[in-house]
């Protein structure tokens, strides 16, 4: 979504969804997305991330570029019922994604990407929860990001079915107090998108209290056409701040990191966010000799608090740098800028 970066910033969200972002992605092609995701990983390796999920279309060009990069990822093809004919070919595209790319390198994982329950019906998210059973695939699904979607409930999602799949819910900013309750689960996960919920007046998720419960919660960043950035080093301090801002909770800076680093990992079923045996060897290099870096007493604090990401000197994933010291070296930084700068102009100037 680094294409539609700034779009429709001062909107409501519904306004933003429908007005903008929808009929600007009609326009995108494969082209367009290959280039959009390896410039999206380079802002992401730049800023310590070794691994991302996505849900979007044209995904065997995000799968392409993710082999071209060299970062992990699962990925899902976005999948919506939404009265067109095309609900069952977009659930055989995803499919297709799996069978051919799942597993690729160690890099990837493929799973499937329902959109939300207010765009798949009952019998769709049925169906898309038997083929990802059937596959072990985890799925992705916008759960209770806005107050519109009260009216549906985690016992709705498991009448479907995913009570048995690997689950990751993007934002539960506006779930119920029995709800919370059941997320606490060996295969439910929450990623928290806190820019994201406040920047489009979605409110705040009660992750304190999802702590509490004992749930799985990751951070996200929702994408750079929401958000309007994919640092996660931003989302971990926000996390924090927002929750004490609201008296929600204290969040202690080491649970902030374990958030963005093993939960992460946890959620998107990655051997990494940890340094021990069995584990990849995945790093994010941070030089803290800074001045705000010090006294070096309080790490934990000073990365949350006192750090950014312009503090990443390097970033490695699988043994290998795909981020060192100001330079990508697995692509060509240049030409993958002009591509993309290429692709942005067309879409602007012809609106295809």
């Amino acid at each position: 979504m680094v294409l539609a970066r700034g779009i429709a910033d001062d909107v409501p969200f519904d306004k933003w969804l429908y007005e903008f972002v929808l009929p600007f992605e009609d326009k995108l092609d494969e082209e367009a997305v290959y280039w959009a995701t390896l410039v999206a990983q380079m802002e992401m390796a730049r800023k310590g991330i070794i691994a991302f999920l996505d849900m979007y279309f044209h995904s065997e060009m995000v799968a392409q570029a993710v082999v071209d990069f060299g970062m992990k990822a699962v990925i899902t093809r976005g999948l919506v019922d939404d009265g067109s004919g095309n609900d069952q070919g977009r659930l055989e595209e995803n499919l297709q994604l799996f069978e051919k790319w799942n597993g690729y390198k160690d890099l990837m994982r493929v799973g499937f990407g329902p959109h939300a329950m207010y765009s798949c019906s009952q019998g769709y998210l049925k169906k898309i929860s038997d083929i990802a059973f059937e596959c072990d695939a985890p799925v992705t699904i916008h759960f209770a990001e806005t107050v519109g979607e009260s009216d549906f409930s985690l016992r709705d999602l498991f009448n479907c079915g995913f009570d048995r799949n690997h689950l990751i819910l993007a934002h539960c900013v506006h779930i119920s107090p029995d709800d919370l309750k059941q997320l606490k689960s060996d295969h439910i996960y929450v990623s928290h998108n806190p820019s994201s919920n406040m920047k489009l007046s979605n409110g705040i998720a009660r992750i304190s209290e999802m702590l509490k419960e004992g749930v799985n919660i990751s951070l996200g960043t929702d994408g750079a056409a929401s958000n309007n950035s994919l640092d996660i080093w931003h989302e971990m301090r926000l996390a924090v701040l927002a929750q004490r801002a609201m008296n929600f909770g204290i969040i202690p800076s080491s649970e902030a990191l374990k958030m963005a680093t093993f939960n992460g990992a946890r959620t998107l079923g990655i051997a990494s966010g940890q340094i021990k045996e069995g584990s990849d060897a995945d790093f994010t290099v941070v030089d803290i000799d800074k001045t705000w870096y010090k006294p070096l007493c309080e790490i934990n604090s000073h990365l949350v608090h006192a750090g950014n990401s312009c503090d990443v000197f390097a970033t490695m994933v699988k043994g290998r740098w795909i981020y060192f010291d100001g330079h990508f070296p697995t692509v060509d930084e240049s030409r993958v800028v002009n591509k993309f700068m290429e692709v942005l102009k067309r879409l602007r100037d012809t609106g295809s």
